[in-house]
């Protein structure tokens, strides 16, 4: 992206949701990707085609990229009819069930995005494993974790977002999930407090790292790097799975020393600009520099990267 462009993007954003100026850029970008947008009180419309999902105003930030997982949403989380219409409403907490799987979970707005498929594209846990979930959010990946890895294993669900954590615990209690341990913490490229932008969304993170964030929504969060986790917790986990917004490299650069002498697996959402790339390239040179296996691909819908070690 042009530095002009970024530059008019923040500030858009800067201006908030109730602007005219935001409203004019946000019906023209709509135009041009034929979609329809209006706006209530408390919500922002988008309708395409029948289709009609409901967003939060706060979540105005995020609605180019509900329009390019519009048709993702409707083929992942199950609709409701309403005067004709389908429509999915995310602009308050609610539960919502998964189509694939039928399972139901609450979450603050969005759903988690609905891509175990990825997640165990390179490995799969297996019975008894030990398990990071690195961005838990509401705890949807943590429950098929917990599935996985059985009574016997464990997960260890990382969610910072006080909002976040709480519907994490809900899910938790919801399912029976006596395996999944949720832990208030961020992981990252050091142990300590940093500041973390708590928006209700599955993109929050590290204000950081964060491209668009609300400073008003900053909060100060305990961080942690992978080896002290592994000290706090008493064990090496056997697999990892991570979407943290951008911190994927810092955590990962972090860890470099031991993870080349406690081989884990890794599956880490890696679409997020970072100094000029996406996080997927400096996460192959990260575990390439250690003799790890890495790949990466967008075959699931956003660039994913995966990393074996040599055992």
């Amino acid at each position: 992206m042009s530095t002009g462009i970024q530059l008019i993007k923040d500030f858009l954003v800067r201006l908030g949701p109730d602007s005219p100026l935001v409203h004019a850029a946000l019906k023209a970008h709509a135009r041009r990707r034929s979609f329809e947008i209006r706006y209530s009180a408390d919500c922002i419309i988008l309708r395409k085609s029948g289709h009609e999902m409901v967003l939060g105003k706060a979540q105005y930030i995020q609605v180019p990229q509900m329009m390019e997982l519009f048709d993702f949403y409707f083929n992942t989380v199950e609709s409701q009819n309403i005067d004709g219409r389908t429509v999915l409403d995310f602009s308050k907490p609610g539960l919502h069930r998964y189509i694939r799987s039928q399972m139901s979970f609450y979450f603050p707005s969005l759903p988690e995005d609905d891509v175990m498929d990825a997640y165990t594209h390179s490995y799969t846990p297996q019975v008894g494993d030990v398990v990071w979930d690195v961005g838990a959010h509401a705890g949807a990946t943590a429950y098929f974790f917990g599935k996985m890895v059985g009574p016997y294993g464990k997960v260890y669900a990382f969610e910072p977002d006080a909002n976040n954590f709480e519907y994490l615990k809900r899910n938790i209690d919801l399912h029976g999930l006596t395996n999944v341990i949720p832990l208030k913490k961020a992981l990252s490229g050091s142990s300590g407090v940093a500041e973390f932008c708590m928006d209700g969304t599955a993109a929050v993170g590290l204000s950081e790292y964060l491209s668009y964030s609300d400073k008003r929504r900053f909060r100060p969060v305990s961080t942690i790097t992978l080896p002290d986790a592994c000290t706090e917790l008493g064990e090496v986990p056997k697999y990892i799975k991570m979407d943290i917004e951008g911190a994927e490299v810092a955590a990962v650069e972090a860890a470099k020393d031991f993870l080349a002498n406690h081989p884990i697996h890794f599956s880490i959402e890696s679409n997020h600009p970072l100094h000029g790339e996406l996080t997927y390239k400096p996460l192959d040179r990260l575990f390439s520099s250690i003799g790890y296996t890495t790949w990466f691909s967008d075959q699931f819908g956003q660039m994913f990267t995966w990393a074996k070690p040599h055992v």
